[in-house]
């Protein structure tokens, strides 16, 4: 009898720690960039033909870009090879989340596209940084998304929501913070 609880023990403690490895596996790493809100990119997009790329795409979203915003871009590496991705605004909506396409230069193409009022970026642990996004529903009331690189573009691979917001220490934006605008 005495082995027997031993053993199950033993199973207990080992299911615990399993369990406790997942859940850290899930945990994003600490955030290393975060940018979106009323924040203006810092970055112009030059390239003519990225500019045509992200004219077409606004022309199939049915979107009309017109102010200072619509070229400028947020510029981040990542996947560390030394050349930045750009993120975009492509159309906006009035509580000011907008859709954000990601670009890279070489070749010139979209490798992902999200809604978010703001966006995180988070230290490498692979290739690809993982990205965190956050989304005004209204009330207090958000979307919570996490992208990964996965086959050539950034997917979606988690989403939840959370009630609160960052005046009322919303937990995932207290955590995570608000992007500072330069």
């Amino acid at each position: 009898m005495h082995s027997f609880l031993t053993i199950n023990y033993v199973r207990q403690i080992v299911m615990i720690i399993a369990l406790g490895s997942t859940c850290v596996a899930t945990n994003p790493p600490s955030v290393v960039a975060k940018f979106g809100g009323e924040c203006s990119g810092p970055t112009t997009i030059t390239s003519k033909s990225m500019r045509h790329l992200i004219e077409r795409k606004r022309q199939q979203l049915n979107s009309i870009c017109q102010d200072s915003s619509c070229n400028e871009a947020f510029s981040f590496d990542l996947n560390g090879d030394g050349k930045t991705e750009h993120f975009v605004r492509l159309s906006c909506g009035g509580t000011g989340n907008c859709t954000w396409g990601i670009y890279s230069e070489n070749p010139v193409r979209q490798i992902g596209q999200f809604e978010a009022w703001f966006f995180y970026i988070h230290k490498r642990r692979t290739t690809w940084s993982l990205l965190s996004t956050y989304t005004r529903e209204g009330g207090e009331q958000g979307v919570i998304a996490r992208l990964a690189f996965r086959r050539k573009v950034y997917r979606q691979i988690l989403e939840r929501i959370e009630r609160g917001d960052y005046y009322d220490h919303q937990p995932f934006l207290t955590k995570m913070g608000i992007p500072k605008c330069s």
